[in-house]
């Protein structure tokens, strides 16, 4: 079998008999965003191997495992439909391309319609997104729930911090759930999350999960629990984690948490503060 086939060259009639097809310019979009995906996949691959040379494989072997969160609750933001392709501007056109459009969305009973729009409400450069990520989190669908979530980590809206931490300790939260909660946490990188993550992990059962958490609390970097933290990392007996709290420890100690301007300070308007014995 030939390692390549030649691509036939169509003649002049046949070319203008494609090119007035009504679907063509939709047939030519599709074919080059298939190939860039063959490319961003060849990519990834590529990355990938060059991750699993330097990374340690217990640490690596933890990030495998929130592939099964990914393929529960769909893609990661930033993953979602491009705004250039067919699908998007087909979205678009159904659901609207403003804020207080996709806000209307959000209230329809249409699940598939509310998924969809999480990625344009996450994406939004109107501040009043983050409110209605918030009231997201309540949503009876668990994708959605997992987009608010994400979303509100990578926008580092301090404003979830309370939320965020009061649904890491409902009971029957599923696994996936909870580490996406732990990541939007450790990206927020609000502190006064700390403590109430380093509780979470010395209690969880799950050592995907502790390890996601103490990522989380390296992230953060609260020097105010890094001691206890130390404690925990000497009790653990998986050795992922114990190899996660030594790395934490050392980004606690020696690398404090840089600066973004895309953080957005506690508001008090959004969501209230969390008050003792509630």
């Amino acid at each position: 079998m030939p390692e390549s086939l030649a691509w036939p060259e169509p003649d002049a009639e046949s070319s203008a008999r494609l090119r007035a097809l009504p679907f063509w310019t939709e047939a030519l979009t599709t074919a080059r965003d298939a190939a860039a995906g063959v490319a961003m996949t060849a990519a990834i691959r590529h990355r990938i191997f060059m991750i699993r040379r330097a990374v340690p494989w217990s640490v690596f072997a933890l990030l495998l495992a929130a592939a099964p969160a990914r393929a529960q609750f769909g893609t990661a933001p930033g993953q979602g439909p491009r705004s250039d392709t067919p699908e998007a501007r087909h979205r678009h056109q159904r659901n609207g391309e403003s804020l207080d459009q996709w806000v209307r969305v959000l209230a329809s009973e249409d699940a598939q319609r509310r998924l969809e729009v999480m990625d344009d409400l996450g994406r939004s450069a109107d501040s009043r997104a983050i409110t209605h990520l918030l009231k997201a989190l309540d949503d009876p669908d668990p994708r959605i729930q997992a987009k608010a979530i994400d979303y509100l980590g990578l926008r580092r809206a301090s404003d979830a911090t309370p939320v965020l931490v009061r649904k890491l300790f409902w009971r029957g939260a599923p696994l996936a759930m909870r580490q996406h909660i732990l990541s939007a946490l450790g990206k927020i990188g609000d502190p006064s999350a700390s403590r109430s993550i380093l509780d979470f992990v010395a209690q969880e059962q799950s050592a995907d999960v502790r390890g996601t958490g103490v990522y989380a609390l390296g992230e953060i970097g609260d020097l105010t629990i890094r001691d206890d933290l130390k404690r925990l990392g000497d009790g653990e007996g998986d050795p992922r984690v114990k190899l996660l709290v030594k790395e934490a420890l050392a980004k606690i100690t020696h690398l404090p948490r840089p600066k973004t301007e895309t953080f957005v300070p506690p508001s008090q308007k959004v969501v209230p503060p969390v008050r003792p014995g509630t």
